[in-house]
């Protein structure tokens, strides 16, 4: 534990991430690339959670100093949950801001405040009332509503489009994971833009000298929104139709489904459960030696909530060609027979699309995705208030 704290920083990050634990989720990986590949050498800090890696008696509200990349970052636990557990009576995102008023005063100074969600957003806006506030969007315009999201806000729809507008108008910075979403942003704010996503160069890995022909792998939290079920019917069927080779399934992420899907697994056929793996949650360097020994990547998301799929980035860039269903793709990465496959959620296509989907250069994929490295990517979205000159005069005024 650091015997000292910090004051004041270059940008405040508050989420409900545990820098000592990856979760599920492109959300996770996204802050874990930022705090890695920030340009710079500016101090970075993140207000988070504690997964319960550490010991119950771990006092919350202490800082500590993690290493991430060749970067240190200055972190606070302020709550105890579990991002990927989405079986909760109280939100996460409630807990979260609750835990950050209760150790305001550890809080250090800081130039920009960065939010992914709305919610902690609005509340980080009243609570710190930052000079600079960049507002992060990883889903589509409605994806937390829909009738599939996981999210409480889909119980109150209009007041989360009403806030949310209000927030995107008046943050210094928005940055939107969703092109479309993006579009609309502007319209709000003249300083929202669009961003893909990104892999890491890092800790990507080739794969040809190691894959395993015929391995299938989904990557995902294992909740409602990313139907995981659809998966194991779809490679159910697809060993009715191919049951002499050897096709494999590996499930990576976790989530409140899991046991559930266990369970679902143990009663197909044996034929079937003895080629399947629901492995849970990795870290980023396990879950990309993984994908260097998978073959076909499987999307399964419903329509309407990805924003621009990180992990779908990440398996193209290992070199899988990917079958996905409609909605998943946002940002068009996946070309018909050339990178891959969308199939509807019918899983006798989807296992065809699978069969087909072994017939793909991997150099293909590999190349629609190359100009989505972090380094090229961060560079361009966590310096836009310094590069909007409407933001940097309102800074210097402040100052």
């Amino acid at each position: 534990m650091p015997t000292h704290e910090p004051k004041s920083v270059e940008r405040l990050i508050v989420h409900q991430f545990d820098a000592a634990r990856p979760s599920p989720g492109g959300i996770d990986t996204c802050i874990r690339g930022i705090c890695k590949y920030y340009p710079g050498a500016g101090t970075l800090a993140v207000i988070g959670v504690d997964t319960g890696i550490r010991s119950r008696g771990h006092d919350l509200g202490s800082w500590e100093e993690h290493k991430i990349g060749e970067r240190t970052v200055w972190f606070l636990p302020v709550a105890r949950l579990d991002p990927a557990n989405q079986n909760r009576i109280v939100p996460h995102s409630l807990r979260l801001v609750a835990g950050v008023i209760r150790n305001i005063r550890k809080i250090p100074r800081s130039r920009t405040v960065q939010v992914h969600r709305m919610d902690v957003a609005v509340a980080i806006k009243i609570i710190l009332r930052p000079k600079l506030l960049a507002y992060f969007v990883h889903t589509q315009q409605n994806g937390l509503t829909g009738g599939n999201s996981d999210s409480l806000w889909r119980y109150g729809q209009r007041m989360h489009s009403a806030l949310e507008r209000h927030l995107i108008k008046t943050s210094s910075d928005v940055v939107v994971f969703n092109p479309e979403h993006a579009d609309h942003a502007s319209k709000l704010n003249p300083n929202a833009k669009f961003s893909p996503t990104w892999f890491d160069p890092d800790i990507l890995q080739s794969g040809e000298h190691q894959r395993k022909d015929l391995s299938i792998i989904w990557v995902g939290r294992m909740e409602v929104p990313k139907d995981p079920q659809l998966a194991l019917t779809a490679f159910a069927r697809l060993i009715e139709l191919d049951p002499k080779r050897g096709w494999t399934l590996r499930m990576i992420g976790g989530g409140t489904l899991e046991n559930e899907l266990r369970a679902y697994v143990a009663e197909l056929p044996n034929s079937v459960t003895e080629r399947v793996e629901i492995i849970g949650r990795m870290t980023p360097s396990d879950l990309s030696a993984a994908m260097a020994t998978s073959h076909v990547f499987l999307m399964t998301s419903h329509a309407g909530y990805e924003g621009f799929p990180r992990v779908l980035v990440e398996a193209m860039a290992s070199g899988l060609s990917a079958v996905v269903t409609h909605g998943s793709d946002t940002g068009g990465l996946v070309k018909s027979g050339v990178t891959g496959f969308t199939t509807s959620r019918d899983p006798e296509e989807i296992s065809r699309r699978i069969i087909d989907a072994t017939r793909i250069d991997p150099t293909y994929p590999r190349a629609e995705v190359s100009k989505f490295s972090a380094l090229e990517v961060i560079g361009q979205i966590v310096r836009a208030e310094e590069r909007n000159p409407m933001v940097s005069n309102t800074n210097n005024m402040e100052q």
